[in-house]
């Protein structure tokens, strides 16, 4: 799953939780799926902000 994909997926679940009537149960699943969510998206902006520092660190490096 990419980060849109998950992004996407977490708007979908706070709409669900804060404005339909839902079980504890279903409650805690969407707040366990919505947790890894957040992750998957944590993951893919540290990277992104990895390779664009790595990018700008080569860039600086070269001859110019």
């Amino acid at each position: 799953m990419d980060f849109k994909e998950a992004l996407s997926r977490l708007e979908e679940i706070a709409a669900k939780v804060n404005g339909d009537d839902i079980s504890l149960d279903e409650s805690l699943d969407l707040l366990e799926e919505g947790v890894k969510l957040a992750n998957i998206c944590a993951e893919n902006t540290d990277y992104t902000c990895l390779r664009e520092e790595t990018e700008t660190a080569d860039a600086n490096r070269l001859p110019g």
